[in-house]
């Protein structure tokens, strides 16, 4: 497969896994608990109800999908990086820190469920303030899960800044993107819309990197086409 085509899988895979993080969101608050301040009554009516725990279980699935692919586009976020930096050690950062997130993600996400999926069972007697407990712990490992993001911010701004491909008030919004990301918890649902919004823009420059990337003939690699051949005389 040549570079371009594989950077272009990688773009689209950006694009998929922002849609289906926030359909696993989405799926996930039918049943988890991340206020506190919710009625008993309210918090076991949204543990009992099987409707509701039914579409809950599938969050996890699509979440883990929504990683994994995080993780691809992440892969050639970081091929893209390396053209432009001509291979700065810092790029290779790229991955494990989407994988912090990703990690973090699931883990806050599982707890955050965990309650209404024992509910299914006759055994288990939900108590309101273990749910909130949980539901607490859980929202605080997914948004500590955000510094990863952060990083993954301030590598790509770093180093797209020192290529000239980025404009200045591109530059200092990615950097209030990374100012949100570290804050965590404090930031709430505004670091995550932030890097979604800044994550569809790494997705568009992912694929406009691919589309100039002209593809070589016969599988030849870049740093060979255009090579004139050599002869040996005998």
């Amino acid at each position: 497969m040549d570079e371009s085509r594989a950077l272009r899988r990688a773009g689209w895979a950006g694009a998929a896994s922002l849609v289906l993080l926030v359909a696993a969101v989405a799926l996930g608050y039918l049943v988890g608990v991340d206020d506190p301040s919710m009625s008993d009554s309210d918090i076991l009516e949204r543990l009992n109800d099987n409707a509701r725990q039914a579409a809950a279980g599938f969050a996890p699935p699509v979440l883990a999908a929504g990683v994994a692919l995080l993780l691809w586009f992440a892969t050639g976020l970081r091929r893209v990086l390396d053209r432009l930096s001509g291979g700065d050690p810092l790029t290779h950062v790229i991955v494990p820190a989407a994988a912090m997130f990703g990690g973090l993600m699931i883990t806050g996400v599982s707890l955050d469920l965990g309650s209404a999926f024992a509910a299914w069972s006759d055994e288990f007697t939900p108590d309101p303030n273990t749910v909130r407990a949980l539901g607490m712990a859980g929202q605080i490992l997914a948004l500590t899960g955000l510094i990863g993001c952060g990083v993954i911010v301030a590598v790509t701004t770093r180093i797209t800044r020192q290529a000239h491909v980025l404009p200045t008030w591109a530059t200092w919004a990615s950097y209030a993107v990374v100012l949100l990301c570290l804050s965590g918890f404090w930031s709430g649902g505004v670091a995550s819309v932030a890097f979604g919004l800044w994550l569809i823009g790494a997705v568009i420059g992912v694929l406009r990197a691919a589309r100039s990337i002209a593809p070589v003939p016969g599988g030849v690699a870049p740093e060979t086409a255009g090579t004139p051949p050599t002869t040996t005389n005998n």
